[in-house]
């Protein structure tokens, strides 16, 4: 059985004492492809916090019951590291790319070359602290999935593996009135790069597809 992991965005992480929270994001390992923090909002109705909470405090999702448990007090919660603590592999690259080119971290107002002057690349990760297998789902959202022999679409989606956080596949669309689904295993991505946009398999398009029970 695999579960649309876009399901999750839909329903609250729930804490010790009850409160709900909602779930922004998710952060996995591009290796193993196990989903390792959730990006949720620990904020009230006056403000948003975006935090994030390593799987190891969380309960696996409980689908039929439509939440997921946290080992956590709403105040453990609210304490901790903002989402911006743990930076996956975009923003590390989108840094890096920025201090190449001139551009001072942090400074809205700074204006340097036109990001059209320069195809996007990139660039090593020079920050121990940083994971350079540490991705967010949402950035991969509309990236081209190549197959050994050409195109076989647009990255859409992720299924999570039942009674676990591990993503078992992906779904790529092709078409642009009528959409195609192809859903292929995590296991044959070969690679990802953030400066082409592409997740490249290590197979042919003909036997990419597979079809998970969901």
């Amino acid at each position: 059985m695999a579960h649309s992991l876009s399901t999750l965005l839909d329903i609250p992480l729930v804490t010790v004492g009850g409160e709900r929270r909602a779930i922004r994001n998710f952060l996995f390992d591009d290796r193993s492809w196990l989903v390792r923090f959730l990006v949720v909002d620990a904020g009230r109705w006056f403000g948003h916090r975006l935090v994030v909470i390593p799987v190891t405090a969380l309960d696996l999702p409980n689908w039929a019951e439509g939440a997921i448990h946290a080992h956590l007090t709403t105040r453990e919660l609210v304490a901790s590291p903002h989402a911006d603590e743990v930076r996956p592999v975009s923003r590390q690259q989108q840094v890096a790319w920025e201090r190449h080119f001139g551009w001072r971290d942090g400074d809205s107002s700074w204006r340097g070359p036109s990001t059209a002057d320069f195809p996007r690349q990139e660039f090593s990760i020079s920050s121990e602290d940083d994971d350079p297998h540490l991705r967010r789902t949402r950035d991969l959202i509309s990236y081209q999935v190549w197959a050994k022999d050409g195109f076989l679409g647009l990255l859409e989606g992720f299924f999570l593996e039942d009674a676990s956080w591990h993503i078992g596949y992906l779904l790529a669309k092709t078409g642009n009135w009528i959409h195609e689904e192809k859903i292929v295993a995590s296991s044959r991505v070969r690679a990802i790069s953030w400066g082409q946009r592409r997740v490249v398999l290590d197979l042919s398009a003909d036997i990419a597809v597979q079809q998970p029970s969901r």
